[in-house]
């Protein structure tokens, strides 16, 4: 029997996360999203190769296509430290419990989509400092920072949401860039490519007989035509030499109120040597990897998620007759990577879903684990098998 304290409770919990209106959404984004990657692909195949200022609308069609994919969690899923203390973690669970009794298989596999991106703590902190950032050229400020993490820990996942929720705006007049972000270049000979990277992204294109300064040139101007709040450059270590990396520098100089992020796994390696540059880029934030504690309170936050109704315990280190539980196993398989961490539970998770399981338990964790391994499985939408759906 629901008392009618447990009633409001749950009325609370169904008002920011109906399940029914959930996965109404997925399939909604998910139509859209093959929608646009059609037309885009469509692009992409007529595009001639063998001229310059084609090559460089297929470029710039790709780095669009590869950015809606995003669209799959136009709104990630997060779950309030309030609503969990306002509402309590086992009411929250329960109640998703008996809203995936009965599921399809085909809607609780459109649910994983939710993995997609969720937002865990760490990345609500770090979407939070960037619209901080952001919000500081619009009173004309300018705060640049440093992004570090290990490869697989979410830097660009959250970074390429970010921008695909903050996508170009073609106007007759002009095109509206919130944000340029571009991957540096591999090769330390010369900055144009950087330079011609961030052109693109402006929607505007280069010549080839363009030399350093005509390119710097054309992006400052482009930068304030555009109304750029925000650019991005990922890999920064990439930018080995000190001609470089003081480019970079230039462009903040003359983009004052832009704000300027460079991530990369390392990204003190930017500024090590140049003071100046050191100076000017001296907010530092970092995504940490999930270990011990952090890890077992996201895995249990990530099971709240998943589509089942019964229990599969992520989050227990060891079970009662000492044999290790998921959340040792998943560390040492991962080593707390979230990349490694969402696409082993979304395969597992998909596995189950076809056979019928009500949980996830250690043999498919094992079993997943292995085939992942055997397959070189690196891409969250390969591992979610969205095609099949």
């Amino acid at each position: 029997m629901v008392t009618t304290h447990d009633s409001k409770e749950t009325a609370l919990i169904s008002d920011r996360l109906n399940v029914d209106i959930r996965i109404r959404e997925l399939r909604a984004w998910r139509a859209e999203w093959e929608q646009e990657n059609a037309i885009i692909q469509a692009i992409i195949d007529s595009t001639d190769d063998t001229k310059p200022i084609e090559v460089q609308k297929g470029i710039q069609a790709v780095t669009l296509q590869n950015r809606i994919r995003l669209k799959l969690a136009q709104r990630p899923l997060e779950i309030s430290p309030e609503l969990i203390e306002n509402v309590g973690f086992d009411t929250i669970a329960r109640y998703f419990a008996r809203s995936f009794a009965g599921l399809a298989k085909d809607d609780a596999k459109i649910w994983l989509q939710n993995l997609y991106f969720i937002m865990t703590p760490d990345l609500r902190l770090l979407y939070d400092k960037i619209k901080r950032l952001m919000g500081y050229s619009s009173f004309g400020q300018r705060r640049n920072c440093l992004l570090g993490g290990l490869s697989g820990m979410g830097k660009t996942t959250c970074l390429d949401w970010l921008v695909s929720q903050n996508l170009p705006i073609v106007q007759p007049e002009r095109n509206i860039v919130p944000i340029i972000k571009v991957d540096a270049p591999v090769g330390n000979k010369s900055v144009k490519p950087l330079l011609q990277l961030m052109v693109l992204e402006c929607g505007k294109n280069w010549l080839g007989r363009d030399s350093e300064g005509d390119l710097l040139n054309k992006l400052v101007l482009y930068i304030q035509k555009c109304g750029v709040q925000l650019i991005v450059i990922d890999e920064i270590e990439h930018l080995r030499t000190h001609d470089m990396r003081r480019h970079v520098m230039e462009i903040s100089n003359r983009n004052p109120r832009t704000p300027i992020i460079c991530a990369s796994c390392h990204p003190t390696k930017f500024v090590q040597g140049d003071p100046e540059i050191a100076g000017r880029w001296n907010d530092y934030f970092e995504l940490k990897q999930y270990t011990g504690r952090r890890l077992d309170q996201l895995l249990a936050f990530i099971e709240l998620l998943l589509p089942f109704t019964q229990p599969s315990y992520l989050a227990f280190r060891k079970f009662e007759n000492g044999k290790a539980g998921p959340a040792m196993v998943i560390e040492e398989y991962t080593q707390g990577v979230l990349r490694d961490i969402m696409i082993l539970i979304v395969d597992a998770s998909m596995r189950a879903i076809d056979r019928g399981e009500s949980h996830l338990t250690m043999d498919l964790l094992f079993e997943t684990w292995q085939d992942l391994q055997h397959q070189k499985v690196t891409d969250f939408l390969q591992a979610l098998k969205l095609k099949s759906l």
